[in-house]
């Protein structure tokens, strides 16, 4: 119990500082790219920041998950059966009355 509480402590931890990284990489990009001089260079730079940051980000978001899952194990648990729902039998066989 006490390994899975350290994984737990370390992913959130490194998951935590990997994001703050990347939104620190994020600012002084964006901080020099808006700093160009030339319009289409500026755009340019911007938009490449933009995209770079979308996939760090969404990087660092997939990367806490697979590791949150990991470490929980719910990764092979069987999935929950759908609930079923009174009235839903009911309209598929052309009986509206009860609706």
């Amino acid at each position: 119990m006490g390994v899975r509480i350290l994984a737990s402590l370390t992913a959130v931890l490194g998951a935590a500082g990997l994001t703050l990284a990347c939104m620190i990489a994020l600012v002084q990009g964006t901080i020099r790219a808006v700093s160009i001089d030339q319009i289409p260079l500026r755009v340019l730079a911007v938009t490449a920041d933009f995209l770079f940051g979308s996939v760090l980000l969404l990087g660092c978001i997939y990367l806490a998950t697979h590791l949150a899952v990991r470490i929980v194990g719910v990764g092979h648990a069987e999935f929950p059966p759908l609930p079923v729902d009174e009235y839903s039998s009911d309209v598929r066989s052309g009986d509206s009355a009860k609706i």
